[in-house]
């Protein structure tokens, strides 16, 4: 599932967010494209259980339809 974050600036906030992920899902697969500010995550969790850990680290999330 792809995540739009337009508040996602810089290494530290795509950092900040990996550890949010690792946090709930050790397992996940997090891809950030810093440039493009989306993150595709695989995960067996749901993409409200994703985006409201994305949300407690800062951050405001968007599901990307594309």
């Amino acid at each position: 599932m792809k995540f739009n974050i337009p508040d996602m600036a810089c290494g530290g906030c795509s950092n900040s967010i990996r550890e949010a992920l690792a946090t709930i899902d050790p397992r996940a697969t997090v891809q950030v494209d810093l440039a493009a500010k989306t993150v595709d995550v695989g995960s067996a969790l749901n993409e409200a259980q994703i985006a409201a850990a994305i949300e407690a680290a800062g951050f405001h999330p968007a599901i990307d339809a594309h």
